[in-house]
This record gives C-alpha cells, sequence and structure tokens, in this order.
C-alpha cells in the first residue's frame, strides 16, 4: 500500500493547513534517530506478538542486538526492551480480557470518505461488541487519545472492515515512556458518532487539500512539516 497522501499520522497538521498535505507528499522526507528507534521498536514487539522468536525473551533474542534502520544503525537496549514489554504485556491482557481476535500491523482505507487517506494499525483488537485501536508511541512528548484525528482514522479503517452500528470503539495510545505505571489512554466513541465525524469533518479536511488554492495556515503544527524550508507563508510568519 503506498503512502497516503493525507497521511493519518500527519492528519492534526492538513487538517489545519490544507496545503501541507501535498506539499509533504512531493517533499523528501529524512528519517530522524527518534523515528528510526521507533520503527525498530515496533518491529521488536510485532515479533513477539507474532510468536517469531521462538519462546525466548525478549532479552534473549534482542538485547544488544544491532539493526540497521533507515541510516542508522542501532543497539537494542534495556530500555527499548522495557518499552516493547508493556506494551505487548498490554495487548496481550487486553486479548484475554476481550476474548478477542488480536490482528498486528493491520491495513486499512477509508474509501467511502476518500482514497486519499488510508494508513496501518499498530494493533487491533476485535471484541463481542467492541473493537480496540491500540497504536504504540515510543516518544516522550505526551499524546491524548481524546478526539485524537489519527486515532479516530484508524478506528474509522477498522469499523468498516470489522465492525457495525452497534459496536463501541476503544481508541487508545499506549506511551511506555511517558509513564510506565499507567502508560495508556483510552478515548471511547460509538460508531454512529465516529461515523458521523468522518462524514462532516474529516471528509471535508481532505477535500480541501485537493482545492485549486489550498490554504497555507502558519502554526505549531510546521513543526514536524518536511516542506517547511521551501513555505512561504512558514518563512514569512516565521521571521516576524
Amino acid at each position: 500500500m503506498a503512502h497516503a497522501i493525507c497521511s493519518p499520522s500527519s492528519s492534526e497538521r492538513w487538517f489545519k493547513c490544507a496545503a501541507s498535505a501535498l506539499l509533504n507528499y512531493h517533499a523528501e522526507y529524512t528519517v530522524g534517530l527518534p523515528a528510526a528507534t521507533g520503527t525498530l521498536i515496533h518491529s521488536i514487539t510485532e515479533m513477539h506478538l507474532k510468536d517469531r522468536i521462538n519462546n525466548m525473551s525478549l532479552e534473549e533474542y534482542w538485547l544488544g542486538r544491532t539493526e540497521h534502520i533507515e541510516a542508522f544503525e542501532i543497539k537494542v537496549d534495556q530500555d527499548m526492551i522495557d518499552c516493547a514489554k508493556i506494551y505487548v504485556d498490554y495487548i496481550n491482557k487486553r486479548k484475554e480480557e476481550l476474548d478477542a481476535t488480536l490482528l498486528i500491523e493491520e491495513k486499512f482505507t477509508i474509501d467511502e470518505i476518500s482514497d486519499k487517506c488510508h494508513g496501518t494499525a499498530d494493533a487491533v483488537l476485535i471484541g463481542k461488541d467492541r473493537i480496540q485501536v491500540v497504536d504504540l508511541k515510543t516518544g516522550t512528548w505526551p499524546v491524548d487519545p481524546t478526539r485524537n484525528k489519527q486515532l479516530m482514522i484508524y478506528g474509522l479503517g477498522v469499523l468498516t472492515k470489522y465492525g457495525d452500528e452497534n459496536t463501541i470503539m476503544e481508541l487508545s495510545i499506549c506511551q511506555p515512556r511517558v509513564s510506565k505505571r499507567t502508560p495508556v489512554k483510552t478515548f471511547e466513541i460509538t460508531a454512529p458518532n465516529l461515523v458521523s465525524w468522518g462524514f462532516n469533518d474529516l471528509k471535508p479536511a481532505i477535500e480541501a487539500c485537493f482545492e485549486e488554492n489550498p490554504q497555507y495556515v502558519y502554526g505549531d503544527h510546521c513543526r514536524f512539516c518536511s516542506a517547511k524550508a521551501d513555505c512561504e507563508t512558514y518563512n514569512k510568519r516565521h521571521k516576524e
């Protein structure tokens, strides 16, 4: 599945600055060390959840290994393993509590709303009357799941494939490096309310990205924009 023009992970930005969607899609993106480390931690959790390490512990298999991620050589340390273990333990716990089917790295689309937005959810737990989507964040900047646009897009895609109008959606952020004691925060929403947001808020926001003259809007969302060096609006406002 090709990278989406309206990527769920950057939705907080293109909701505010419609022009940024196409600008970033065509911009050269350089992966930094924190993002590369996050990719490696995701790989650690995926292998463990899919039982691909022959019943070995995470430490036995991963500790001290050096992996090549993008332009970096990253040595797996205990902090990375601890981060992965908290996430894996939580997923396994919720799978048992919900008596759920677990899907890892589940790809989804939201074609009824737009074919320009799709992605991959870290973990999906499909229970009898509820579905939980869990997104692993490996950074130290706290992320709130409440009406979080990235999570709600994930939820819509998963709901379309596996749910119905009676499904309760649990949209969760797991951030072990923010808090080991309470690493998971969850926002709950009904299927009708999530679908309503999809058509009333998400759909117009995506359509705005493809207008003939999309809006350029300066703000805090510019921080992670890959195209800001070539953006006239950013360069003008940033110097003020």
